[in-house]
Order: C-alpha cells, then sequence, then structure tokens
C-alpha cells in the first residue's frame, strides 16, 4: 500500500526576518502525516513560533520577512495561496488566548471564521455547536470570553480550529500563561481531538516537556541555530534533564532562619468595592526562596504587588525589613526590594540599556564612579556589554528579561520579587535564571517569586505561599506544603470554577441562554418593549438627535438648550434600561453644567459685563451676573449636546453600532470588525497602562531628581514615559490579533455571513422624522430668544 500524502510537507525552509543577520529557523525539512501528533521543541530564538507562522501562511503573506524554500498544506503552497482559503485546512492557535478574541460571546468567537467563510447561517450554528460541545463549553456559549479561565479561553480557540474543520491544528505554546488546572484543561481538550484523529495532524510547540509527551506520537527538535538536530517517534525521546523539566530535589534552605524580611498583618486589597485579597498574617523569611502559587486569578501577582509597594498597600499592614510599604517613597522601596515584572518591558523608562541599570543608582544619589563601576558590571553578568547603548526595547526577549532582573538587582537590595520569570522561557534560559537567583539567595539576599511551574518550586523554592481565590490557603516550608497539599499546590482555587472554566473571581452569568441564538433585541419578537430605545437601529438614533446637535453649537441663548436637555431626559428616562453607570451619567451632567458656568463665568473678563450687577467681589476682583448667564449659556449648550448623545450612547453596544453600519451604511466590513476588535482593547488598554504606572512608580521615575516627585513637570515627566511602553504593548496586541483574524478567513470575500441582522424597520423612520421635526418645533419657538 501506498503512503497517504502528507497534510503537511516543508522542504529546506528558512526565514530571515527584517534587521536579522542569520534565518531562523534555516533549512528545516518535514512531512505531517495524518493521525500523528507532532511535538515542535527547542530552545528560546530557535524558531519555532516563526515556523508555525509559515505554516499557515502569516508568513511571508502577512508578515514581512524573507522566506526560501517550500511549505504545503494539503497539497497548497503557503507562499501563493490565500490565507483565508488555507485557513479551511489548517488553523493556528496562538500562546495568549486573548490575542484571538474578537467578539463579545462564545458562541460568536467560534461562530466568526465560519461567517467569514460565508457558509449559510444553518451550518455555522451547527458546526459551532459541535465544536463548543467538543472541548465542554456548550453550556457557556452566551457567556463573554473574558470570563472564562485562561485555560477555558484556550480551550476556545481550539474549539475555534474545530469548526473550520481543518485538517492541521498548529499550537504554539498553547499553555504557556495556565496555571496547572488550565494546562490540564487544554490537554484534556487536545487528548479528546486524538481519540477519532486518524484524518487529522497536530503540531505542538511547548516548553511544558512532561505534559506534551505524553501526547506527542512524534519529535521534532531544532537547535539554537534553527536547524533540525532530531526527528522521531515521542517513545524514543532521550529526554536529557535540562529539556525534560527536571530540577534539583532538595533547594538549599539558605539562612531562612534569621528572622522576617516581608512581615504581613491584616492585609486587605479592594477593588471596585470588592475584596480581593485577605491575609490576616504571613512572614516571609530572610534569605529564603519563596514561592507564592495558586490558579489564574487566586491572587498571586496582587500579594507580590502589595510585598513590593508597587501598588501602596494599606498603611501598617506590610512590612519591609523595618520599611512600611505603604509609606515608603521609590526612593527607599528601591533600597529595600528590586521587583521585577512579568512583561519587562512595563519597567523600562530610558533610552538605552546603559542608562536603564543607572537609573536606580542614580535615584539613591550613588557616586558617579561607584554608577560606572556597577553598570559595567551588571552588563558583564548579564552578557549586555554589546547592547549598552540600544534602546530596551530593541533587544531580544530574552535580553529584555535579563536587563529586568539586572535593574532590580544593581541597587543590592535585600528582597528580590520576580512575577512569573520563566514566563516564555526554554528550560536552559529558566534554568540560568534560576541559578542566578539561587547564588543571590545564598549569599543572603531574599527571593519571592509568583510562578505556576510546580516543578520550579519542588527543586529551587525553600518556602511557598499558597492562595485560593484571594486568601491564605497554606505557607512554610515547600516539602511540608507540597506533601500536605498533593498532589499539586496551585490546583485547589474555587473547584467548582476550575471545572466549568470560569475565570476565578468572576461574576458569572445566573444561567446560560436555552437557545443557540438568543432572541435578537431588533427582532418582531423581542421582549421587554418597556425598553424601547434598545430596539431601535442605533443608526435611528445618531440620525435623529445629530441636526439638533449640530444647531446648538450655534445658540447662545438660555431657553433652547434648556428645552433640549429636558426633551433628551424625558426620551432617556422613558426609553432606556438605567443601569448603575447610565444613572450616574444622567446625575453628572446637571453637576457638570453647574461647575463649568462658574468655570466659564470666572473666565470671562469683567469689562464685557461691567453693566450687570456684581454677584461676589474678592479685592479688586469681582464676579458679575452677566458673566454667570454667559457661562450658564455655554455650560447648557454642551450640556445639552452630551444629554442628546446619552440617546444612543446609553442604549446601543459597539457590536450593534459596527452591524448596523455594515449592513445599512454599506461600510467595508474589515473596517468595521476591525473597529470592533479595537473596541475589546478598551479594558485591556487601561490595565496596561495602570501596570506601567505602578512600574514606573516602584522604580522612581518621574521622582527624586527628576521633576520635584510630585509637581506638574513631575507629572509631565511621568506621562511621557508611559508612552513609549504603552504604545508597544498596543501596537504588539493588535498585530497578534490581526494575525489571528487573517489565520480565520478575514476578509476572505467581499462580504460575510451575517446573523445578527440590525434592520432599519418603519419605527426607526418614525423616531428619526419625530425628533427631527420636534428639534425643529423648539427652535422655531425658541428663535426671539436667540435673537435677543
Amino acid at each position: 500500500m501506498h503512503e497517504p500524502a502528507p497534510l503537511l510537507r516543508v522542504r529546506d525552509l528558512s526565514v530571515t526576518h527584517v534587521d536579522a543577520a542569520h534565518p531562523s529557523p534555516q533549512h528545516v525539512s518535514f512531512d505531517v502525516h495524518p493521525g500523528e501528533v507532532v511535538l515542535l521543541r527547542g530552545p528560546s530564538g530557535s524558531g519555532k513560533s516563526t515556523l508555525t507562522l509559515t505554516l499557515n501562511g502569516l508568513i511571508p503573506q502577512t508578515i514581512d520577512a524573507e522566506m526560501t524554500g517550500t511549505v504545503e498544506v494539503a497539497g497548497h503552497d503557503t507562499r501563493t495561496t490565500p490565507v483565508a482559503q488555507l485557513s479551511t485546512e489548517i488553523s493556528l492557535v496562538f500562546q495568549d488566548p486573548d490575542s484571538q478574541l474578537v467578539t463579545g460571546t462564545v458562541l460568536d468567537e467560534v461562530a466568526f471564521g465560519l461567517e467569514n467563510l460565508l457558509l449559510p447561517a444553518s451550518e455555522v450554528l451547527e458546526r459551532t455547536e459541535q465544536a463548543l460541545r467538543r472541548v465542554g463549553l456548550w453550556h457557556r456559549r452566551g457567556w463573554n470570553p473574558d470570563l472564562l479561565s485562561g485555560g477555558g479561553r484556550q480551550r476556545l480557540a481550539i474549539a475555534c480550529a474545530l469548526a473550520m474543520r481543518s485538517r492541521v491544528i498548529v499550537l504554539d505554546e498553547p499553555t504557556a500563561n495556565l496555571d496547572p488546572q488550565g494546562v490540564a484543561d487544554v490537554y484534556a481538550a487536545l487528548a479528546e481531538l486524538t481519540t477519532d484523529a486518524a484524518d487529522r495532524a497536530i503540531v505542538l510547540v511547548e516548553h511544558n516537556i512532561d505534559a506534551a509527551l505524553r501526547l506527542a506520537t512524534r519529535v521534532i527538535e531544532l537547535d539554537a541555530a534553527g536547524r533540525v538536530v532530531h526527528d522521531g517517534p515521542a517513545e524514543d525521546e532521550d529526554r536529557r534533564p535540562e529539556e525534560a523539566g527536571q530540577r534539583p530535589k532538595e533547594p538549599d534552605q539558605g539562612s531562612g532562619e534569621g528572622g522576617a524580611a516581608i512581615t504581613v498583618r491584616g492585609l486587605v486589597v479592594r477593588k471596585q468595592g470588592t475584596t480581593i485579597l485577605g491575609i490576616p498574617a504571613l512572614q516571609i523569611a530572610t534569605g529564603s526562596f519563596t514561592a507564592i502559587v495558586g490558579a489564574n486569578g487566586a491572587g498571586k501577582t496582587t500579594l507580590l504587588q502589595a510585598l513590593g509597594g508597587v501598588v501602596p498597600p494599606p498603611r501598617g499592614t506590610v512590612m519591609i525589613g523595618e520599611l512600611d510599604a505603604g509609606r515608603a517613597s521609590p526612593r527607599e522601596l528601591s533600597s529595600h526590594i528590586g521587583f521585577v515584572f512579568q512583561n519587562p518591558e512595563h519597567q523600562f523608562i530610558a533610552h538605552t540599556v546603559r542608562e536603564e541599570l543607572a537609573h536606580g543608582l542614580r535615584l539613591q544619589r550613588t557616586d558617579a564612579a561607584e554608577i560606572d563601576a556597577r553598570v559595567d558590571e551588571m552588563l558583564d553578568r548579564f552578557g549586555l556589554r554589546h547592547k549598552a547603548d540600544e534602546h530596551p526595547f530593541l533587544l531580544s526577549g530574552g535580553e529584555k528579561r535579563r536587563l529586568s532582573v539586572g535593574t532590580a538587582l544593581i541597587t543590592r537590595p535585600r528582597v528580590i520579587a520576580l512575577d512569573e520569570p520563566t514566563f516564555g522561557q526554554d528550560a536552559a534560559r529558566a534554568r540560568e535564571l534560576l541559578e542566578l537567583l539561587r547564588e543571590l539567595q545564598h549569599s543572603g539576599t531574599t527571593i519571592v517569586i509568583v510562578t505556576h511551574d510546580l516543578d520550579l518550586v519542588a527543586g529551587y523554592a525553600t518556602h511557598t505561599v499558597v492562595l485560593e481565590a484571594g486568601a491564605l490557603a497554606a505557607a512554610g516550608p515547600t516539602a511540608e506544603v507540597l506533601a500536605a497539599r498533593h498532589p499539586a499546590a496551585g490546583e485547589s482555587s474555587d473547584a467548582a470554577a476550575r471545572r466549568s472554566s470560569v475565570a476565578p473571581g468572576s461574576v458569572a452569568p445566573a444561567s446560560a441562554p436555552t437557545e443557540p441564538n438568543p432572541i435578537d433585541p431588533y427582532s418582531a419578537a423581542s421582549p421587554s418593549r418597556r425598553f424601547w430605545l434598545h430596539h431601535l437601529n442605533p443608526l435611528a438614533k445618531i440620525a435623529a438627535v445629530l441636526p439638533a446637535m449640530a444647531l446648538l453649537i450655534a445658540t447662545r441663548d438660555l431657553l433652547t438648550p434648556a428645552v433640549f436637555l429636558a426633551l433628551s431626559y424625558v426620551i432617556v428616562l422613558t426609553g432606556a434600561r438605567l443601569t448603575r453607570r447610565a444613572t450616574a451619567l444622567l446625575l453628572g451632567v446637571p453637576i457638570g453644567i453647574a461647575v463649568l458656568t462658574v468655570g466659564f463665568g470666572v473666565w470671562i473678563a469683567p469689562e464685557q459685563v461691567a453693566g450687570s450687577a456684581v454677584v461676589l467681589r474678592i479685592g479688586d476682583w469681582m464676579l458679575h451676573q452677566g458673566a454667570l448667564a454667559i457661562g450658564l449659556a455655554t455650560a447648557l449648550r454642551l450640556g445639552a449636546i452630551l444629554a442628546l448623545a446619552l440617546i444612543g450612547g446609553l442604549t446601543t453596544g459597539g457590536p450593534d453600532l459596527v452591524r448596523a453600519s455594515v449592513q445599512q451604511l454599506k461600510v467595508p466590513y474589515r473596517i468595521g470588525y476591525t473597529a470592533l476588535a479595537a473596541y475589546r482593547f478598551v479594558p485591556r488598554f487601561g490595565y496596561e497602562l495602570s501596570v506601567i504606572r505602578a512600574a514606573h512608580r516602584v522604580r522612581g521615575h518621574g521622582y527624586g531628581g527628576t521633576g520635584g516627585g510630585r509637581g506638574p513637570i513631575a507629572r509631565l515627566v511621568r506621562g511621557w514615559g508611559y508612552v513609549v511602553p504603552l504604545l508597544a504593548s498596543g501596537i504588539r496586541h493588535a498585530e497578534r490579533v490581526a494575525l489571528s483574524m487573517d489565520a480565520r478567513a478575514f476578509g476572505a470575500h467581499p462580504s460575510r455571513t451575517e446573523r445578527h441582522l440590525v434592520p432599519w424597520r418603519t419605527r426607526d423612520t418614525v423616531f428619526v422624522i419625530v425628533v427631527i421635526l420636534a428639534s425643529a418645533a423648539v427652535f422655531a419657538a425658541t428663535f426671539p430668544w436667540q435673537l435677543g
């Protein structure tokens, strides 16, 4: 019998990125046949992720890189076959689940790629249901994907690939940022796929070798230069200790008996009125290597940031030696504790590697000669001397990680705190960093890390702290904690939440929808007619108020804007669902008008209204009644325009506005849905900014010698310092989302299947006409006052 044709054929593949000196990977050749589960492994920088991007044509079609050799998927050349067409043959699951989410519900997320293929709506729903049932998420189909745990979101990404019915599924480190239960969830889903995978192949890039080898049938290994050095059956794999995740069995206890480096008493952290962390008492032993573990959302990073003063804890609750972390200045904190963030870019504040290292020493007013000596020592220690004059953002991922650790070490603090220090690192790089931390611990430095890697905990940590749902579950010597919580610490957050793939700490909906396609609010069958504004076409709400908003700009009297303000409130109060946010906005408008009235009144030059009565006199300065009248007219005008905008703003969601624009205005759907994906990034944008601000604060950026700490210059310096890391994060996230959308056939056809119809109905026309006529009547009635 002839061997079946390979699903994937790679021949002499080399990829050279822009500005790279050498290709990586280089001269790679292999075939993948139906039924195979291939583990692709190798050190960081060997080109594994780059290789995966060539398999579905993203390189070279979307990403600018020089590619030589050939890649064929089911006989299609990935260099010339459109990515959208290849998406029916091969699907790619990325490392970060958040970078592949585009829509607002689990159901819509899986349906997204199928709609791009212009499949009939009935087939879209059928395939979507099958895929979600396969990964155990059908009962969560109405949820926002953000409510799922990390493992749940990766299972959702796998469901998206299954729905496309691709014969090759490629997963690029799908468990890199998941807790043990999340890893188990993902591998359970993958194991289910292999039970009937005779006509399907899986290619898996993974640093978690132990879990991957239980699933793989074959292993392909790349060396540091990106060349294939091994290709053979998984059962014959010679697992070397450094690559198999093995750790020393008994960590050195160091000097952990010398008292407490950090003491916690009565620590409570709240966010938006909800308690997210409560630690009655905890001590971190001096000279210990302490690991903080727990499920995603258990509060690990929150605790670490409180211990390090990154987010100042309540005063008196966290003591670093004799220093109160809640009262300490950045300069004081930097001399006691060094903090390394999970994303090194968040903490970079200088324009060169040398200046980045020198910053902390300058903050402590160290002598210039001593600064130069310590910086040179650190450059040599971390192999960064040849990069000393480069911008930190231009370093490789491993170099950025080493620089971030260097900035924490250079001030020689008593404590080093690190958030997921081995994240995204291969075993060799991780071991190199951990051995450095062990050396520091042996010299008396206290090490505190957050990690999901239980092998790391068993091999390096002298002490372990276990968190569950924001509470302290266990703390003590590692051997005792792990023995008491066998088989694995960190797997026991809210068990029910984990089993249902709910993100710990998330507020789940009361119940999942009972229909795969809930009733459309724009359909005639839609319930709750009381909130009639929500059932109008979003474009109707915009068209109805735009004329009045435009004319209000030209008015100068008090009566016209006051009438429109009242009219807007009547419409909103009778037709909108008043949430807490909506109520706050409605109450805020009159308050804002009052404040602006006084503000504008003070701004008016007294000579302009000298003939009116004086309301307030302070020395030679006078506030006239005429000034307040002018200020009130301006404030009312702005308030009325805002109130008219709230008619649509409080009753329209971003997805519905995009769909209406695509369906009625014929806006190209690529523009509309790209905007929708960007809309989803807004909450992440705020989160990224908060982390960057915290990182820069703990490093003293804009404090001390730069800007005086609290004045306007210091605020300007700090604000400017946020721009580069924030832009870098935003651009990187946008690139990942764009790649994910392209890989799911986005733009494959001039149009796409629209399951959610937002029609223009008679009621929309009536609403527009009535509001415009009412606006015209108001302007006509108040015209004499406008002239006056």
